[in-house]
């Protein structure tokens, strides 16, 4: 958690990078490998950490990423029982 803001001031390269200073990246813990959410308004560009959260139901709890899509283990089981028995959900 950041107590205190931290100001600075960047260029963005030809290629559109930014390079996060190693400061600001031990503050907000976005650490190399780390995914981050970007979300741009009319107040600027936000960035934090990506929490998967399941399609379906927004569960964080045991989600996976399966073919671009991040799914709990719960609502895996109700599709697979649905492709398993050939019924519904």
């Amino acid at each position: 958690m950041v107590t205190a803001k931290t100001m600075v001031t960047k260029k963005i390269t030809r290629s559109g990078s930014i390079t996060l200073p190693r400061q600001v990246r031990q503050k907000t813990g976005l650490l190399p490998g780390v995914p981050v959410k970007m979300v741009a308004d009319q107040d600027g560009i936000h960035l934090s950490k990506h929490v998967p959260a399941c399609f379906n139901c927004g569960s964080v709890d045991d989600v996976k990423e399966i073919l671009g899509i991040e799914i709990c283990r719960s609502c895996a089981k109700k599709v697979w029982r649905c492709f398993d028995d050939g019924g519904g959900v």
